[in-house]
């Protein structure tokens, strides 16, 4: 019988160590055997006659592996079952000793144990869902932003003024000293033009255009640009940078017609504009739907981490944490915080799957083939054409991750509907720039 000792038990974990008699391995040993002895074929033996040494001596290490591997899922499965655990997971063995003649097959066990979460604490959740209904303003807009990113450019001839596209090449330095990847040739942007990213971006395209509108070519401004103190790369965090800009270029924009040959360059045979426009509406429409799956996994999974607490295992946390340290490492030498920020992300992770488990059991799952099928092609051509090449290549695989994420939409919907939920009004750019 084997002799199990409890090394940790928490409300998030529970850990064993198990040592197995010398005796129950070799029965397991010799059953492996066994199993081949039936089945084996070697030459000049018929099948089942093969001498048993002669099967121990060829097979011994595979049995043996066999044997280990049999006996800790065994009794991994054996404890799970006698304290009649709710699962998080399936368990972590870690191999302490092999069987040998000095020693006997030891191991760890970890359970992670699913906390007492209770769902009715859904109903505190206070939310404010998005709604949105696309326009002929909205509609406008997009042909208008789509026009511009298809602008004619031609050189101007003129002083550079709002809405030019100038061509610079800028060279920034620091106390008068450079810095990596501090100068650019041939850099373009459009003067006054609607910029999106970080502050530290947005700030310096509107001083380019603020010093660079009423000048000429060949002119040489100088742009200063006040970093962020937060700014990710510590060399440059904080400080003052000085941008000398030279224009080399200005160019003036003429937009496109609305017409066939318009229309045929973005891949739409027509020359009526409603179809153009129609066609637009609906590429807008999956855009927004993506948009707000996105928005309410963003809603939802803060309020989840806010208003449940418990206990999370260790183990679970600190493989998160490997992980991500793993995959941010070449962040830490721009970032003294980098591993506080790591370890909360690593516990919001481990918290959310955990609640995601727990959730899985109140809504449907058996989700069929079909289903998935279906759903694909209820979705973005991008995404159909994504998931049609993978569906192409493993198609189990691939059906499995879709039915996943139908299960994760299915417990945010359901997380809204037991919340209290209310409707936020707001326009199709508004979400969209959000």
């Amino acid at each position: 019988m084997a002799e199990v000792k409890t090394i940790k038990d928490s409300t998030s974990e529970y850990t064993v160590s198990v040592e197995v008699t010398a005796s129950e391995y070799e029965k397991q040993f010799d059953d492996e055997l066994s199993k081949i002895a039936r089945t084996i074929k070697l030459d000049g033996f018929r099948q089942g006659k093969v001498p048993h040494n002669i099967i121990k001596k060829k097979f011994e290490s595979q049995c043996h592996q066999k044997s280990i591997s049999n006996l800790i899922d065994y009794h991994s499965h054996k404890i799970s079952t006698e304290k009649k655990f709710d699962l998080v997971d399936s368990p972590s063995a870690k191999l302490l000793d092999t069987p040998s003649k000095e020693k006997n097959l030891s191991f760890e066990v970890t359970y992670n144990i699913m906390p007492d979460i209770d769902l009715a604490a859904l109903d505190k959740i206070k939310l404010e869902v998005p709604n949105v209904e696309i326009n002929d303003k909205d509609i406008d807009k997009v042909i208008n932003n789509i026009r511009k990113q298809n602008t004619e450019w031609s050189d101007s001839g003129k002083i550079a003024a709002e809405g030019n596209k100038i061509v610079v090449d800028y060279e920034g330095k620091i106390n008068g000293k450079d810095f990596k990847n501090n100068k650019q040739n041939d850099f373009s942007f459009v003067i006054n033009d609607n910029i999106k990213g970080d502050p530290a971006t947005v700030s310096l395209f509107k001083e380019f255009s603020l010093k660079c509108i009423g000048k000429n070519i060949d002119d040489i401004v100088e742009v200063a640009n006040q970093m962020p103190e937060d700014f990710p790369e510590k060399e440059l965090a904080g400080k003052n940078v000085i941008y000398s800009i030279k224009i080399k270029k200005i160019l003036i924009g003429k937009l496109p017609a609305l017409d066939k040959d318009f229309f045929s360059n973005l891949g739409i045979s027509t020359e009526d504009e409603s179809v153009f426009r129609d066609s637009v509406k609906t590429h807008m429409n999956f855009e927004l739907k993506d948009k707000l799956v996105s928005k309410k996994y963003s809603l939802v999974n803060e309020k989840l981490i806010d208003v449940f607490a418990f206990d999370l295992p260790d183990s679970l946390v600190n493989k998160h944490e490997a992980e991500l340290k793993q995959q941010y490492a070449s962040f830490k030498q721009a970032n003294d915080n980098v591993d506080e920020k790591i370890k909360d992300i690593a516990i919001k992770r481990v918290k959310l799957n955990i609640i995601y488990i727990k959730l899985a059991k109140e809504i449907k799952t058996n989700i069929s083939d079909q289903e998935a099928i279906d759903f694909c092609n209820d979705q973005s051509p991008a995404f159909r054409q994504f998931y049609g090449e993978k569906l192409k290549k493993d198609k189990a695989t691939t059906l499995l991750d879709v039915k996943n994420k139908m299960v994760e939409n299915s417990i945010v919907e359901y997380v809204i509907e037991k919340s209290n939920a209310k409707t936020l009004n707001m326009s199709f750019s508004e979400i969209m720039d959000e």
